[in-house]
């Protein structure tokens, strides 16, 4: 009976902390050609860096991004797995750096 009570209250925090997450417009500036490809990629590594700046303190394995890294500019989607119930869609945008 504890332990459903301990599960209930992760839970709980876990979906407030998705709610918080969809609240969230992040841009991520990299260097870009011509043709907005970008020199490099950016990767979960990246995403959870741009969030621990923005105050979401989550580990770079619990973020999935289709197709695994970015290498063009442009609007992506990257999935946020908070606890095995709650997952989190997180949208952002990979923007040219303005040089």
């Amino acid at each position: 009976r504890q332990r459903a009570h301990k599960e209930a209250k992760i839970v709980a925090e876990a979906t407030a902390l998705a709610e918080s997450l969809k609240a969230v417009e992040m841009r991520i500036a990299a260097k870009a050609g011509k043709t907005n490809k970008l020199f490099g990629s950016i990767t979960t590594g990246d995403l959870a860096e741009e969030l621990s700046k923005l105050g979401h303190l989550i580990d770079k394995k619990f973020i999935q991004i289709s197709g695994g890294t970015i290498k063009a500019t442009g609007k992506y989607t990257a999935k946020i797995r908070l606890h095995r119930d709650v997952v989190a869609n997180l949208d952002f945008e990979v923007v040219a750096l303005a040089e």
